[in-house]
């Protein structure tokens, strides 16, 4: 039954805020300790970072102004530090962002309301990335003082950018799916960071450990076969899923060809050549189409919770 001269918020619409967002953000930012958490962080980048300069002016005056090695170091010691932030500070803020309305007895308030499973997914996820993405865009400014020092181009800015924004995204979306599928926000919590943890680190390390036994396993017959050149795209292919070796081997293609977009392995067994698209490249296409999935059975798994 429609009531004369009321009219109902038009939620769906994608100029309007979900009042999800407002209420979180407003909630966050209105406290101390956002704004505490943003100074002490800045203020820890902004010091290591002039500490990583002063110590590089110590160890060889020559290098300031000159090769530019200064610059490079401290370029990817923010890259790093972005890196951290968004695989470890965008999962927190989403893996109780579900499973802690659960426990506070609060998610039955959200299913009386006029937003859509799909509308308070969103919503979720957007007041917790913005408060990583301000971190994120917070610490741009200090990118200037490594391309003063020299040694690092615009390019390698867009790689780093590309693998950070990617990767905040899908950590995001993963942990809210666990939230929305787990019962506690400690299981969600720290089932989240095993899954991260071992993307970010396990990845590179069992790399490094399947090439050292491939290249032992295949030194007496001689390297240069198929099945080392094999081996090897699909090990690049692997370090492509994780952001810090992503990152690793796009710089070392990009510095070895000044292609930024592509590279072509260097096949010495069975002579191929094959083009394939740069790790930072593997890494944002395959994490963008893994957040559209995990955000897709996020809002099935929030309905199945609204019919429970």
């Amino acid at each position: 039954m429609r009531v004369p001269g009321l009219k109902l918020p038009a939620f769906s619409s994608p100029f309007r805020l979900s009042p999800i967002f407002v209420k979180e953000m407003a909630g966050r930012m209105r406290s101390a300790r956002a704004y505490m958490v943003l100074t002490v962080y800045l203020a820890i980048v902004s010091g290591l970072s002039v500490l990583l300069y002063m110590v590089s002016f110590l160890g060889n005056p020559r290098m300031v102004g000159g090769s530019g090695a200064v610059g490079t170091v401290v370029f990817y010691f923010l890259v790093g530090m972005q890196v951290l932030l968004a695989s470890f500070v965008a999962p927190a803020f989403t893996a109780g962002a579900i499973s802690l309305e659960r426990e506070n007895k609060t998610f039955d308030v959200l299913r009386v309301t006029l937003l859509t499973p799909a509308q308070i997914v969103w919503a979720k996820l957007i007041s917790a990335l913005g408060f990583t993405l301000l971190l994120l865009f917070a610490t741009l400014p200090l990118f200037s003082l490594a391309f003063l020092l020299g040694g690092v181009e615009p390019r390698e800015l867009i790689i780093a950018l590309c693998v950070v924004f990617a990767s905040a995204l899908m950590y995001a979306l993963l942990a809210l799916y666990i939230s929305a599928r787990s019962r506690t926000t400690v299981g969600a919590t720290l089932s989240t960071y095993a899954i991260v943890l071992g993307i970010v680190i396990g990845i590179p390390l069992a790399a490094l450990i399947g090439s050292s036994t491939v290249s032992l396993a295949l030194s007496p017959t001689g390297g240069g076969s198929i099945l080392a050149d094999l081996f090897d795209t699909v090990l690049t292919l692997a370090i492509s899923l994780s952001p810090i070796s992503a990152i690793a081997a796009s710089q070392r293609f990009f510095s070895a060809t000044g292609e930024l977009w592509t590279f072509t392995p260097n096949f010495t067994g069975s002579g191929l050549s094959l083009t394939l698209p740069s790790p930072f490249l593997i890494l944002t296409g395959v994490y963008l189409i893994v957040s559209v999935i995990l955000y897709v059975l996020t809002v099935r798994r929030v309905a199945r919770i609204e019919q429970q």
